[in-house]
């Protein structure tokens, strides 16, 4: 069965669930403290962009040994329960998203530039024979490192906004643009859009994300929720979990399927699960992936170099496979987060001196 129709039977039986036993639970949603920043969106993203690294490290340790069924199996498996992290990122970046004055110039500051710059690098590093035209061709839909097709995708939504946005924001409109959006998304999901599209578009087609974007849109313009999560929605929340723990079991060993990173029905379950489990966390865990959150632009355009360089080594040099994967998680979040680290004293010390 189709990945994103089985979602969809799954989404319908937990609603008819809740439905039947009137469990509240609690909806993402801005907090009502404009003062203060919202960390659990933050750690979403940390979320996310973990997964984003688990996605990749399946590709690398499948370079090397795709014969190792039960160790390609499991970075399999790890890699289809992160598959809510793309369509987490598109979510979480229009939440806060606003069309304001400089609207532009901190897209192009705090985004396009260092694309621009980690792209331009990159294809230096990665290819040989360099072409101008090539160069173009892999900027603009970013394909310099497989990951970078996100920034394309993302600036897409970001114009989206900046002509759209009186429409997207009118609450007369809201329910139909966002029954609209889950109807172009799951018909793009199925592939029934692919025939009308330049095969070139197809990995950056806003079409395979447009309800998690419209969907933030909402989120972020919507009053905190007073629903508060009960006892009995977690633990239903931690059945259906458990129901999609067994079936990315199944499909991920029985079936070496690789599901797609854009299907509607997984992140938004995803989301919620994480969001009405949130102060179970410590304030270690709840910081950590908070910051990771934070530095996540780093970790995202960097971590394709050091995947890259890691392509000359086998992972199981790293004292097997199990620690092989640890070590090699380890490095692309935590290194990035270093050179985040330094370039961000940098700034400070510079200021400092200006100062002085």
């Amino acid at each position: 069965m189709e990945w994103e129709l089985l979602g969809i039977i799954l989404a319908g039986m937990l609603l008819l669930t809740y439905n039947c036993f009137k469990i509240p639970f609690e909806m993402p949603s801005p907090t009502d403290v404009k003062e203060k920043r919202e960390i659990r969106f933050d750690i979403l993203r940390g979320f996310a962009m973990i997964g984003i690294v688990m996605i990749h490290i399946h590709s690398y340790f499948q370079f090397f040994h795709p014969a190792d069924t039960f160790i390609i199996h499991n970075t399999l498996f790890l890699s289809n329960l992160a598959r809510f992290s793309v369509p987490i990122f598109i979510l979480t970046s229009a939440i806060f998203l606003r069309k304001k004055e400089g609207y532009w110039i901190s897209k192009f500051k705090h985004l396009i530039l260092p694309y621009t710059l980690f792209s331009i690098l990159g294809y230096l590093i990665k290819y040989k024979n360099y072409s101008l035209n090539e160069l173009i061709e892999f900027y603009i839909f970013g394909k310099v490192f497989t990951p970078f097709y996100f920034v394309p995708l993302l600036l897409q939504f970001y114009l989206l906004f900046s002509l759209l946005n009186p429409i997207l924001l009118q609450k007369k409109l809201k329910p139909w643009i966002l029954l609209l959006s889950f109807s172009i998304n799951v018909i793009s999901n199925l592939g029934l859009l692919n025939q009308f599209l330049p095969e070139q578009y197809h990995s950056i087609s806003i079409f395979n994300y447009i309800f998690f974007f419209v969907l933030g849109i909402n989120i972020g313009n919507t009053k905190k929720s007073s629903s508060i999560s009960s006892e009995k929605s977690k633990y239903i929340n931690v059945v259906f979990f458990t129901i999609f723990i067994v079936l990315l079991v199944l499909f991920s060993h029985l079936y070496g399927t690789d599901l797609k990173n854009h299907h509607t029905i997984y992140p938004i379950f995803i989301m919620i699960f994480i969001w009405n489990h949130l102060n179970y966390f410590n304030s270690f865990i709840a910081n950590l992936f908070s910051y990771i959150g934070n530095q996540s632009i780093f970790i995202f355009l960097l971590h394709p170099f050091i995947i890259h360089f890691m392509h000359s080594i086998d992972p199981y040099s790293f004292a097997g496979p199990f620690f092989g994967y640890i070590f090699t998680l380890l490095l692309n979040v935590g290194l990035p987060i270093m050179v985040s680290i330094i370039i961000q004293k940098g700034k400070f010390l510079y200021r400092s001196h200006r100062l002085t």
